[in-house]
């Protein structure tokens, strides 16, 4: 073989090797490092139409954390991009929720057991919300826990979904004062 041949030979072997090194980083990295076996990565939040995720909840019994949002929402878009987008509260979400998100301004309609309601309506009439974000939590059953009001940072947000995903609700008693001056008596 003359000179050029062999080093055309191996700049092509070189060039396999190169090809098939990078094949093998990728599909490493789309492994898990302990069972070898393909994870599945979840880049954003799985938000379910309301009357699907009421039926989801019962059937796998977790709790309902509820997104009232709109287009116009400028709060709702911050929530999105900074809250909404960190990989913790996305799994934190996806994993011990059922995440819904209901656009407060739609007319489509949600077929709940049999009960006809738009978007827009069960924003307004079921959960009195007013203003955007708005975020309800509930029992896997569709009993209400409660609801926070506007625009959470991540600290915040989180703080609210351990809260609920240790059902710490069931551990406060309506009828202890939830505040020091509550529960001082007057004279």
């Amino acid at each position: 073989m003359p000179k050029d041949a062999t080093t055309m030979q191996r700049m092509t072997l070189f060039a396999l090797i190169m090809l098939l090194a990078a094949a093998f980083s990728l599909t490493a990295a789309d492994s898990d490092s302990t069972s070898g076996k393909k994870t599945e990565k979840v880049y954003e939040i799985t938000w379910m139409r309301y009357d699907e995720g009421l039926a989801k909840a019962a059937k796998e019994d977790k709790h309902v954390f509820i997104d009232f949002t709109t287009s116009w929402c400028g709060w709702c878009k911050k929530m999105d991009a900074e809250t909404f987008s960190d990989p913790y509260v996305i799994q934190l979400v996806n994993d011990h929720f059922v995440p819904i998100q209901v656009d407060g301004d739609s007319k489509r309609e949600l077929d709940i057991d049999g009960y006809k309601i738009s978007e827009k309506n069960l924003t307004a009439r079921e959960y009195g919300v007013n203003g955007y974000p708005s975020f309800w939590f509930l029992k896997p059953d569709g009993t209400k826990i409660g609801m926070i009001r506007g625009y959470r940072p991540k600290p915040d947000i989180v703080e609210v979904l351990e809260f609920v995903k240790n059902r710490g609700y069931d551990t406060i008693s309506a009828n202890e004062p939830q505040s020091k001056d509550e529960g001082r008596q007057k004279k």
